[in-house]
């Protein structure tokens, strides 16, 4: 099945798209005229600044406009440019695409994708697609699904440097890499645009600067390495693994916090795996639940405040320094890094 206008809606990067673009032979200072388009490109980057859940994209059947939609509201947060703004679109737009991703069944997209990724892929005649080896162990090896013995290569079929692998199994990879390119979009140096354009980026940056303090903490690219964990995490994995009991809102925490940090639900499951009142079903349908995955959200839930986990006594270290200096344990590992960074200058 070929990659029709619909998949360029669904992943808008691709080359097609821009080469679809192209033929419609529209430049930006003739979109200051389309006040519908400006309007949705202008509720694309709202929405990746906006608060609350997530529901699952709707693909609008006003294809044309939504492949010119996405491109103008690339030109919008690169003239802005605001790091954290930046940060906070590529994840929404990646998110978008990897829900898309998850469900993808047509080889020639996914094959199509890891093209226009600059992956050295192979089509087989079973359908299968083989990747090299590199760029599979540089995907697989990311935090995601570092945690999860089965992306280890040795569990893989390699034949003369090439991973062979199922299409799905690809898409997972792919969306490893999906953020990093749209944010690469982003970062295209744009000069002079239109002035009712301008206007559109002068309303997006007074209403981003509204929020901007929201994001100080929470809404931010969480990932951190295990070592920088905070303390009443690394202390509920410790008791997690040894089989203890653990409470609702720890449970709650620890399957939060590790969602965020992009550990895998299989992953997370098998943690819980020890524990007496272990039901593999159940644990996978409510880690499901608290990924986003169920009731119509996509994304996961936020990790409970310092100060909830304190009134529940799950705070281990109330004293430590870094966790004063905290309202949430998504950011102690950012503030880790601060402290380790200036000491490095010191010396």
């Amino acid at each position: 099945m070929p990659v029709t206008v619909a998949d360029l809606v669904k992943y808008p990067f691709l080359p097609k798209a821009r080469k679809y673009l192209a033929r419609l032979d529209i430049d930006f200072k003739e979109l200051a005229f389309f006040p519908k388009i400006r309007e949705m490109a202008k509720g694309r980057v709202l929405s990746s600044i906006s608060f609350g859940p997530r529901t699952a994209p709707q693909i609008s059947k006003d294809f044309e406009n939504e492949i010119v939609t996405y491109a103008l509201a690339l030109l919008y947060v690169s003239v802005i440019g605001e790091d954290k703004l930046t940060k906070l679109f590529t994840k929404s737009e990646g998110d978008k695409i990897n829900y898309y991703l998850k469900s993808e069944k047509h080889e020639d997209v996914i094959f199509e994708i890891a093209k226009a990724f600059n992956w050295d892929t192979e089509k087989n005649d079973d359908g299968s697609i083989s990747i090299s080896f590199s760029k599979y162990l540089q995907n697989a090896s990311r935090g995601r699904l570092i945690h999860n013995t089965k992306w280890k290569l040795v569990n893989r079929l390699l034949e003369k440097g090439m991973v062979r692998l199922p299409p799905y199994t690809v898409a997972r990879l792919l969306q490893e890499e999906v953020h990093d390119r749209i944010e690469e979009s982003i970062h295209h140096e744009v000069t002079n645009p239109p002035l009712e354009l301008q206007e559109d980026i002068s309303e997006l940056k007074a209403e981003y600067q509204k929020r901007k303090s929201q994001f100080e903490e929470i809404r931010i690219e969480v990932k951190a390495k295990e070592s920088e964990y905070p303390p009443c995490i690394s202390f509920l994995i410790d008791r997690a693994s040894n089989g203890q009991h653990l409470s609702h809102v720890e449970r709650f925490t620890l399957v939060t916090y590790l969602l965020h940090q992009g550990v895998e639900i299989e992953s997370i499951v098998n943690l819980f795996s020890k524990v007496s009142d272990f039901k593999e079903d159940l644990t996978r349908y409510q880690v499901q639940n608290l990924a986003g995955q169920r009731g119509g959200m996509i994304k996961p839930y936020i990790t409970y405040n310092c100060s909830t986990l304190q009134t529940h006594n799950v705070c281990p270290l109330p004293n430590d320094p870094i966790c004063n200096s905290i309202r949430n344990p998504l950011t102690y590992h950012l503030l880790k890094k601060n402290i380790k960074t200036k000491k490095q200058r010191r010396k």
